[in-house]
């Protein structure tokens, strides 16, 4: 059974703006769609201290895991966070990951992601930087790493009002399913779902698809079209 197939037979759909939510879900559901699925080898991209990639691990026993973070203090980022505090979130990562099949990798996600082979992966979720620019590099550049059918996820798909955080989520993941023709775009839980059934920032994913296609635009022609 394929991804669509199988979210089709084992979910309920509520239409949200440009999204097909799935009611009642949320990211831990994400875990086991992904182990029902067999897609065992997958990127956590941003893991801070290594709890979702826990959770990826404790439901899954055939997972191979690598868990992607720079840990890092920089401008506009993490310049509020103390060095000493983040190398602290890196070693909690590699004590909680010990247990299982994950590897725990120290760089920017732009420099770790030609580590893999385009196609090489059954997943990735995305959780690193939420400004347009870097949330755009990582769907773009981790998404050719995913092979045909596996799943292109991530984390905190929320509207923040305050205007103290970049939170450039939805605009990056609807700027890009737009522009390749995916469709559906599934977000992890309902607006008007029960808390905490539902998490407070919710999780988005798409399936890649066999044949993606760009909107046809004023630029170059596209071969064979």
């Amino acid at each position: 059974m394929n991804a669509i197939e199988y979210i089709n037979d084992n979910f309920v759909f509520a239409l949200g703006k440009g999204t097909v939510d799935l009611r009642g879900a949320n990211r831990r559901t994400l875990a086991f769609i992904l182990k029902d699925l067999e897609l065992n080898k997958g990127v956590e991209v941003g893991v801070e201290t290594g709890l979702y990639s826990e959770v990826l691990c404790q439901v899954n026993p055939n997972i191979e895991l690598y868990s992607v973070d720079a840990w890092t203090a920089y401008k506009g980022y993490r310049d509020h966070v103390s060095q000493d505090k983040l190398d602290g979130f890196m070693e909690k990562t590699k004590e909680r990951l010990a247990p299982y099949n994950a590897e725990v990798i120290k760089g920017f996600s732009m420099d770790v992601v030609k580590q893999f082979e385009d196609n090489s992966l059954d997943f990735v979720y995305i959780d690193g930087n939420h400004e347009f620019q870097q949330t755009v590099n990582d769907i773009c550049e981790w998404t050719k790493k995913v092979r045909k059918g596996g799943i292109v996820a991530g984390h905190d798909y929320i509207y923040r009002q305050n205007p103290g955080y970049l939170m450039h989520v939805p605009m990056a993941i609807h700027g890009y399913v737009d522009a390749y023709q995916i469709s559906p775009l599934f977000i992890l839980g309902a607006k008007d779902d029960p808390k905490p059934q539902r998490d407070n920032a919710r999780s988005w994913f798409f399936v890649k698809p066999e044949d993606p296609r760009m909107v046809p635009g004023s630029g170059f022609k596209i071969l064979g079209q």
